[in-house]
């Protein structure tokens, strides 16, 4: 009981300098943004010293379209989770529950696209949907986002620590393949499924190389994007408005990322040991 008790403090000894490590870059943006720009580019200090200064919220509302790119933002990151939380586990199952020559090199192939960066594919993307007409429309933006590699291979090791004889239960009751998977299989993933929509929803809302190339307009882009256009020349950055811009845009991820913790490690550790 002792040795427990004294591993758990060591534990915590541990783990709060880490966590504040990992904290203090947040808490330097969110003080930057209650401070006036010459209070920013004087030098670090940890309290702003004019107590909470809102004109960089103030200007950033007033001089931009922030609202519509916070708007534009979510549309793109939740229609972009739900494609993945229906397309990935159509493919998860497959691969996982049901036995098709082949099943095992297509796995190979899809774990296989992890590796390609991403940077290698936004202009053949580009060359695909431009010239269809796409260009500053949002279905450019979700349609490569509609389905992740990561997330069926999170799903396929899921599904396979999923009894298969619940499923035999069900094909007896009379279940077919698609019922089964709604039924059976996706209730008993529930984690999985909300921590790719947490992870999905985190890169497409920091996404910035593809939607900058795709989306020009003003009232079209992204919150990514729309903050990188503050700097108006190459020496002079906004930093008031630009961090406070990025307060505005880590809220939604803050309270996702709240709400969903507890599934999130389990739903990463789920089948982690199966082959």
């Amino acid at each position: 009981m002792k040795s427990t008790k004294k591993m758990n403090v060591l534990t915590y000894i541990l783990l709060i300098p880490i966590a504040l490590f990992a904290f203090f870059p947040f808490y330097v943006m969110l003080k930057s943004a209650f401070e006036p720009l010459s209070q920013i580019v004087s030098g670090f200090h940890f309290f702003p010293g004019n107590g909470l200064y809102l004109e960089n919220f103030k200007e950033v509302f007033a001089s931009y379209p922030i609202a519509r790119w916070f708007f534009n933002s979510v549309t793109i990151a939740v229609v972009a989770v739900l494609g993945n939380l229906i397309f990935c586990p159509l493919v998860a199952y497959a691969l996982a529950k049901v036995d098709f020559r082949g099943r095992k090199l297509l796995f190979i192939l899809v774990v296989a696209t992890l590796i390609i960066p991403v940077q290698i594919l936004v202009v053949p993307l580009y060359l695909m949907l431009a010239p269809l007409g796409l260009s500053n429309t949002f279905i450019a933006i979700i349609l490569p986002d509609l389905v992740s590699p990561f997330g069926i291979f999170l799903l396929r090791q899921a599904f396979l620590g999923i009894p298969k004889e619940l499923e035999e239960a069900a094909f007896i009751d009379g279940c077919g393949r698609i019922r089964s998977l709604f039924r059976i299989v996706l209730p008993n993933a529930i984690p999985t499924l909300f921590t790719i929509a947490v992870l999905k929803f985190m890169w497409v809302w920091g996404d910035f190389m593809w939607p900058s190339l795709m989306l020009t307009k003003e009232a079209m882009k992204t919150l990514p994007v729309g903050i990188a256009s503050f700097q108006t020349t190459s020496s002079l950055v906004p930093w008031g408005m630009v961090i406070s811009a990025s307060v505005i845009s880590v809220i939604p991820i803050l309270l996702l990322f709240f709400f969903l913790q507890k599934y999130f490690v389990k739903g990463l550790t789920d089948g982690a040991v199966k082959g």
